[in-house]
């Protein structure tokens, strides 16, 4: 499961959620941070297809 950080605008803290509970704290004000971390299956499979080229 992809995990995704988020910011609060009135807190120097960041959290990091599973990306399905994405638009439960963005009700409460939290806004993503960054985007999702690929995961290291998918980072090996971007290198090979790129190798192939």
């Amino acid at each position: 499961m992809s995990r995704v950080t988020m910011t609060h605008p009135g807190l120097d803290q960041e959290i990091e959620v599973d990306e399905v509970s994405v638009p439960h704290y963005q009700a409460s004000g939290w806004q993503v941070a960054a985007p999702p971390k690929a995961t290291k299956a998918a980072a090996t499979g971007r290198r090979r297809k790129e190798s192939e080229s």
